[in-house]
């Protein structure tokens, strides 16, 4: 993988994510996604930072310094809510907005949609390392 479009395309597959939602999530026109994929342009670091976030994967891969990412096995929850993450967390819904728009929590994001809505975007991977393993695990029923 030596061009960023390979490693965006790999990143995209790990993440199981398609051109719109990634786009969604991201907060990048669909436009924008498509020219990074066909290696037309390339994103400025605000961008790469934003992709990597909702791919899971490192900053540092996508520029290219580092390896591809080892996967031991895909996430066991594909998708979290903001009610779900505050109350695994045992905070307001509020503080995990807040959070996420303001950009204070480092496993997911904020986009501002239509009017004063906001769509929100939680990486579970990032999620799991951020309130710890045994209490994602406990919170998701996902121990034995």
């Amino acid at each position: 993988m030596n061009t960023f479009a390979e490693r965006l395309k790999y990143a995209m597959e790990q993440a199981d994510l398609k051109q719109s939602a990634l786009s969604e999530q991201a907060g990048i026109s669909k436009a924008a996604i498509s020219q990074y994929l066909s290696g037309k342009n390339t994103p400025n670091q605000e961008r790469i930072k934003a992709l990597a976030d909702v791919t899971g994967v490192t900053f540092d891969f996508l520029m290219g310094y580092g390896a591809a990412p080892v996967t031991d096995a895909p996430p066991p929850v594909k998708k979290i809510s903001v009610k779900e993450a505050a109350r695994c967390m045992g905070k307001s819904d509020q503080f995990v907005r807040i959070g996420l728009q303001r950009g204070l929590l480092p496993f997911g994001n904020a986009v501002p949609g239509t009017g004063n809505n906001w769509n929100y975007y939680i990486n579970p991977a990032k999620f799991r390392e951020y309130v710890g393993a045994e209490a994602f695990n406990t919170f998701f029923g996902l121990t034995a």
